[in-house]
């Protein structure tokens, strides 16, 4: 029997999601608010009533500012704006779900490392193991401006951080032995044996390195999974060897079957360099689906969709994805004459337009990147749809497909009650949650 496949959902804590103009469909957020939690606990019971693996909220700090030197198109079109922290909402997600995991980014740039080592360790528990964190080696001028910066790092300094930042969140989780906790009420009376938890097996972990000194022990005690799951998305050389080291789920981008081809086997090697397996890394695609009872109707959501942006949206969210102001550059000009090669950005998708879209101008680019921002599309009935899915599956070499959502909630409803369905008659998909962690799902066939 054909394995099966991974699902999950990227969105943002915020009204847009990854295609500008998406809060303004028709049906957008009829009933809800983005920001009560009545919207969340809605989408999560949906996700979890098709067994999705994951709901996985991307994130940023501050606002893009590059495009013509100023915030006014990210303000206007909420690009990527408001982003409301993505933490708080996994408790209230997970309290309204049965097996639906959460993922968030958390950026070691900016959050110290025991902040994240006690929140992960917190959200753990509060989610009975359905957690996940997503590292972020985070970039961006207006960013670094929030956090006391006055110029961002250069990506060499984010990598090397980030480096010595997961050495001090393992060496946090592992400060307690998983037996110290003993709760030994004893007999009564406050003395005779009464014991919380081992001090042996509670350690403090005197980390002196070149960024963070840290005595610990962490004060929150092993949760189920002991440490979250750890996802990754860089496709920067640096980004790529972080992955190897570090991530058990990698999320990446290419907009070809030969590209998806291509970036498997760059982190496969990144995994063997670091003496780990291949197979330790789960790799998931980031993808747009449109879906309808016939073609036809899933082609008039994709160009809703795509009517819905702006002529210089595309261009402003490039400019703060890349830091590379678009707006001083002419639109006809191809996209490999832009300079984004040389970006202290999201290097990754940098390459993947680079790579699928050679020869294209930057105007149609950037039409294409405001739509959701390139990747793996399909288009069509479930089962046209499905058709697509496992030819990529079968030639990527990955594991699965981190949906973009389109307008909400309709977008997560057709793969939930559409394309769900006819992945599970194929015997692709699961059609109950197995194992009792988020990891134990993520890292099963």
């Amino acid at each position: 029997m054909a394995p099966n496949m991974h699902l999950a959902f990227v969105l943002g804590h915020g009204p847009s999601q990854h295609s500008i103009g998406a809060w303004a469909m028709p049906k957008a957020y009829r009933g809800f608010n983005y920001a009560q939690p009545g919207f969340w606990e809605h989408l999560a019971r949906t996700l979890d009533r098709g067994c999705i693996d994951m709901l996985f909220f991307a994130d940023m700090y501050g606002v893009y500012d590059v495009f013509e030197g100023k915030a006014d198109a990210a303000v206007k079109y909420a690009i990527q704006f408001p982003l409301h922290d993505p933490a708080h909402l996994v408790p209230l997600i997970t309290r309204a779900t049965k097996g639906l995991g959460v993922g968030i980014s958390i950026s070691t740039t900016y959050v110290p490392p025991y902040h994240t080592a006690r929140s992960m360790a917190t959200l753990d528990h509060l989610s009975e193991g359905r957690v996940a964190w997503n590292v972020v080696a985070s970039y961006g001028r207006n960013a670094a401006a929030q956090f006391n910066m006055t110029e961002e790092l250069s990506k060499e300094e984010r990598y090397a951080r980030a480096e010595e930042y997961m050495q001090v969140c393992y060496k946090l989780w592992d400060s307690w032995e998983p037996d110290a906790v003993v709760m030994d009420r004893g007999d009564g009376d406050g003395d005779g044996g009464l014991m919380f938890a081992d001090p042996a097996k509670v350690h403090k972990i005197h980390h002196k390195g070149e960024y963070f000194q840290v005595e610990g022990p962490l004060c929150v005690a092993p949760g189920p999974q002991g440490r979250p799951v750890i996802i990754q998305a860089g496709g920067s050389g640096p980004g790529m060897d972080f992955a190897g080291r570090h991530a058990e789920i990698h999320f990446a981008t290419s907009s070809s079957l030969e590209g998806m081809a291509e970036h498997r086997v760059r982190i496969d090697a990144s995994a063997q360099k670091a003496g780990r397996k291949a197979e330790d890394i789960r790799m998931l695609w980031a993808s747009s689906v449109f879906l309808g009872d016939t073609e036809a109707e899933a082609k008039a959501k994709d160009e809703a969709l795509r009517a819905m942006v702006p002529p210089d949206g595309g261009l402003a969210l490039m400019s703060g994805h890349f830091g590379v102001d678009f707006s001083t550059l002419p639109t006809e000009i191809p996209i490999e004459e832009t300079g984004i090669e040389d970006t202290p950005g999201m290097q990754g998708i940098a390459n993947m337009l680079l790579r699928d879209y050679k020869g294209q101008t930057l105007a149609e680019v950037a039409r294409m990147y405001g739509n959701g921002m390139g990747g793996f599309r399909a288009i069509g009935t479930a089962a046209q749809v499905a058709d697509k899915m496992e030819e990529a599956y079968e030639v990527s070499g990955g594991h699965g497909f981190m949906f973009r959502g389109g307008e909400l909630p309709g977008s997560v409803n057709d793969v939930v009650d559409l394309l769900v369905p006819e992945l599970q008659r194929r015997g692709r998909f699961r059609t109950a949650y197995e194992g009792e962690t988020l990891r134990d799902r993520l890292l099963s066939d």
